[in-house]
């Protein structure tokens, strides 16, 4: 929900979404500090039941800024050869806007490190952004997972609200398919009418003409007779 809260479905009866519980303000507010404190997005709704489009949501209204925080000292790098660091080049690139980066340029930047500590032969190095490429590789997946059910949902409320509007065109395409067969249907029977009625005055004409030949060959035929008793 837009809120943060959880749908389970409508309750039909008092008209009410079911199971619906919207977050207190108090979570909202221990869900900022402790966005602003660092903790990741995924985490924070984790611990206060929250949804992470709604706590992104709320973080973009409100203005949550992480690089509003106070100033803290960069991570220490080894040696003069890290003056150009592909953490603090992305820093720079968000102009300090932590909102801006996504934990898979993150991992992208440990990996980077892992690799040039094990160009120095630095193992517990490698190990230790190792690491950090594996915890930012798996807050990804949260995010990705939690972006796919949102957009599911999404997709889902938007099929439910185009439903009823596809079964009303479906029912008026039924009933002009219908209409329109009962016309052809009717259009048949009519011309089948015609034709049986041409066909039966073409049979009183042909009737007609062989009684009149019959009447021409009778009459002659007497004619004939009665010249042959005179001679």
């Amino acid at each position: 929900m837009a809120d943060g809260s959880i749908d389970r479905g409508a309750d039909t009866a008092a008209g009410r979404p079911l199971g619906r519980c919207a977050p207190p303000d108090a979570a909202w507010q221990a869900a900022r500090e402790e966005y602003l404190a660092g903790f990741s997005g995924p985490q924070v709704c984790r611990r206060h039941g929250l949804s992470l489009t709604a706590l992104r949501r709320r973080a973009r209204a409100e203005g949550w800024r992480r690089a509003d925080q106070a100033w803290t000292a960069p991570s220490r790098l080894d040696s003069a050869t890290d003056a150009w660091d592909e953490g603090a080049a992305l820093e720079e690139a968000v102009g300090g806007n932590l909102d801006a980066i996504d934990f898979r340029e993150l991992a992208w930047v440990a990996n980077q490190r892992m690799m040039r500590a094990v160009l120095r032969g630095d193992a517990a190095g490698a190990l230790r952004w190792r690491k950090v490429r594996d915890v930012m590789d798996a807050e990804q997946a949260v995010v990705d997972q939690e972006t796919r059910l949102d957009e599911a949902l999404a997709f889902t409320r938007a099929e439910a609200a185009e439903r009823p509007l596809m079964l009303a065109e479906a029912a008026k395409a039924r009933r002009a398919a219908d209409a329109g067969r009962s016309d052809a249907e009717d259009a048949g029977h009519s011309g089948h009418a015609v034709h049986s009625g041409h066909s039966g005055h073409a049979g009183h004409s042909g009737d007609s003409g062989h009684d009149e030949d019959a009447g021409h060959a009778a009459h002659s035929g007497h004619s004939e007779h009665a010249g042959a008793s005179g001679a």
